[in-house]
Parts: C-alpha cells; sequence; structure tokens
C-alpha cells in the first residue's frame, strides 16, 4: 500500500487569528479529509490546535505539529531543513523568503506587491518607514525566489495579475473559503453594515473615515431617514489606533452611527443578519496600478454579508470587482455620489434590495468551504505527477 504523501506546514502568523490563518487551516482540513500526512512547525507554544479548532470551526486533530525553541529566524531555519523529509512544503508568507528542500512547494502570498526600488525603498526611510523599508528589501528576494516557485497560491486574479503586471510571479487563483452567516429567522432592518478592523495604516485600510462622512451626506439626502449605520471591527490596544477610533467617534457624534468594537462573532452574524446593506470602501482614492497593496485583495467580509443577504455597495477596487456582480448582486462605486446613488436607488425600492438580496446569496455559494476544497484538490492533482 503506497504511504500517504507528507505535507509540511509553516507559518510564523498562528498568534494573529486572522484571515490567513483560517485560510491556511482549511487547507490543512482538507488534505487531512483527503488522506495527506500533514505535520505543522511552529514557533514555541504559538499555536494552539485545539482553540484554532474550536475558533475557526475546523477539524484538524490528525495533524502533527513540531515545536522549535528559539527565535523567529532559528525556526524559519528549521522548517526549511525540515522540509527535506517532506514530499510538499507549504507556507504563508507577506515578505519573508524560503529556500524549502521538498519536492514541491506551495507558497500563499496574501498581498500584491506594488513596484519596489532603490528608491521607494530610501523614500519610505526618509518618511519614517523605515520598518516597510527593510521589509521591502526582504520581498525583493522574496519575489525573486517566487519566480521560481513551483506554486504560489494567491487570493484572487487581481493579485494574480498585479504580480504578473509588475513582478512577473506566476500564480494559481485559489479564493478564501468563506463561512455561511445566514440565519433565517432574524428579520431585515434598515441598517447600513461595514466590517473591518479599525486602524490606520499601508494596507487595506477600510477608509471608516470617508464612509462615516458618506452616511452623513446621506442623512441630508434623505433627511427623514430611519436608517442607521453600524461600524464593526476589532482594534488593537497601541495608542495609534485607539487614538484612530476616538477621531471616528468623535467624527459620528450626533448621527444615529454605532461602534461594535472586538465584539463576539455572535453578534457579527446578528449584525450580518439584520443588515440591509453593506459598505466596503478600502482602496478608495488608490491608484491600484501603483499601489495594489493598498486595496482590498480579496473581500472577504462582503462575501459574509453577502452569505446573509446583505446587499453589497463597495468601492470598484481591488478584489470586489470580482465578487459583486454590478446591478445584480450588488453595485460598485468609484465616487461618493456614485455611493450615495446607488444607496438611495436601493432605500427607495424594497423590491429591488429583496432580488439582490437572493442573487447576492447566491453569489456566495461559490465561494463555501465546500469550492474551496474541491479547488484546492484540483491544484494538487494537477502538480502531483504521481
Amino acid at each position: 500500500m503506497e504511504r500517504p504523501k507528507r505535507i509540511l506546514v509553516y507559518s510564523e502568523y498562528w498568534a494573529s487569528w486572522g484571515g490567513g490563518e483560517k485560510y491556511l487551516l482549511c487547507c490543512i482540513e482538507t488534505l487531512i479529509r483527503s488522506g495527506y500526512d500533514v505535520t505543522l512547525v511552529a514557533h514555541g507554544a504559538s499555536l494552539d490546535k485545539d482553540a484554532l479548532s474550536r475558533f475557526y470551526e475546523v477539524s484538524i486533530e490528525e495533524a502533527k505539529i513540531r515545536f522549535v525553541p528559539g527565535s523567529l529566524n532559528a525556526v524559519r531555519s528549521k522548517a526549511q531543513k525540515m522540509s527535506a523529509e517532506f514530499d510538499v512544503f507549504m507556507c504563508i508568507t507577506n515578505y519573508r523568503f524560503f529556500r524549502p528542500g521538498s519536492r514541491q512547494t506551495f507558497v500563499i502570498l496574501q498581498i500584491p506587491y506594488g513596484p519596489i526600488s532603490l528608491s521607494s525603498i530610501i523614500r519610505k526611510v526618509w518618511t519614517g518607514q523605515a520598518r516597510e523599508a527593510a521589509k521591502d528589501v526582504y520581498r525583493i528576494q522574496l519575489l525573486r525566489s517566487l519566480r521560481q516557485t513551483r506554486t504560489v497560491l494567491v487570493y484572487s486574479k487581481f493579485v494574480h495579475d498585479s504580480l504578473e503586471r509588475i513582478h512577473g510571479v506566476q500564480s494559481k487563483i485559489l479564493e478564501p473559503p468563506i463561512d455561511d452567516f445566514a440565519i433565517d429567522d432574524i428579520p431585515k432592518e434598515r441598517i447600513i453594515l461595514s466590517v473591518g478592523r479599525f486602524f490606520r495604516g499601508l494596507y487595506n485600510d477600510k477608509r471608516y473615515d470617508f464612509l462615516i462622512e458618506a452616511f452623513k451626506k446621506l442623512r441630508e439626502r434623505l433627511p427623514n431617514t430611519s436608517w442607521t449605520y453600524h461600524l464593526v471591527g476589532s482594534c488593537g490596544s497601541d495608542a495609534g489606533s485607539q487614538r484612530y477610533l476616538e477621531e471616528l467617534r468623535a467624527s459620528a457624534k450626533g448621527h444615529p452611527i454605532y461602534f461594535h468594537v472586538n465584539s463576539p462573532y455572535d453578534e457579527l452574524r446578528r449584525l450580518y443578519n439584520q443588515a440591509e446593506i453593506f459598505w466596503h470602501a478600502a482602496g478608495h482614492g488608490v491608484d491600484e496600478e501603483r499601489y495594489p497593496e493598498r486595496t482590498e485583495h480579496f473581500g472577504m467580509s462582503t462575501v459574509e454579508a453577502m452569505s446573509a443577504r446583505c446587499v453589497p455597495v463597495v468601492v470598484n477596487r481591488g478584489g470586489q470587482k470580482e465578487i459583486v456582480s454590478h446591478g445584480k448582486s450588488g453595485y460598485l462605486w468609484n465616487t461618493l455620489n456614485e455611493l450615495l446613488e446607488h444607496t438611495t436607488t436601493l432605500v427607495h425600492n424594497p423590491e429591488r434590495r429583496h432580488t439582490m438580496r437572493q442573487l447576492a446569496r447566491e453569489r456566495f455559494l461559490d465561494f463555501d468551504r465546500q469550492h474551496f476544497s474541491e479547488r484546492l484538490l484540483s491544484l494538487f492533482k494537477q502538480l502531483d505527477p504521481d
């Protein structure tokens, strides 16, 4: 009997508990169920398999774990050496590069990097972004190695096209697995919803500042409206994140705008189902040809909202364009005026909202966990000569 193929999985981000970790864990679950022998390598005790399984609702009990002591650099080096014992090495990275010894390599790359040059690195140092400049030095090495890597997995066609156009990196598209948030017995309310972290940064800023102002403008157009705006997301304890949150609260004062900060899963699920309309603005005002990393690379929260029959009205940037069929399963906008026009159309037409809710739900089904698993296994079979 042929032994199952052995896969080594590495991530230095296990403690983050974000979308990338969910993506990787769903890969692991699928591979285990399909008969692969999977081993995870982690730094110290950073990986709590049982806690991750409960949080993401994945079954990875049969996965083996090798904990490696020492610094992250030491763990990374150990993982590269260990990979020679395995048939496949799979890792997720944002800027570190690897030289694995396995026969096959799958690198999950989350970010569609824009152009990187010596002048852009110097400019970052000059403007106080020394850490990002240092990461760009690593990214140059990473991108060079990815051109020689057999399989690079990315979240969307947008990321695929950006990497190919700017850096000559070939990749395979495997959209993230999206959970079903629908609850049938929760009635819809006059709620507009946005979901995402409260932070201000170079990557994937949700532009809540812009959306709060947009809601104020919407109220001017609809002076007697009973619609409310809800913002849901995590917020770090660092001074910068807390200061930004307070600025948003101050801007929203006096308006029916509600903040749900670090809310539990059940509250997020309830709001997805209560809300009629979903707003998303990450990437607004960005030149996505030059700065693709500043847009939404896919749009997981948009699809989550669509699973709960919440109609998306989202910025026409990044991966959002691949999710929403304009005028059918939602709306795409480029300007503040377009955002307000599409939202006003939905507010005044409950029949249209009802139709678009059903089409949004149908579109979500293309991104559920079953489709994710089928696509992942198809990629493995295509690239496995045995």
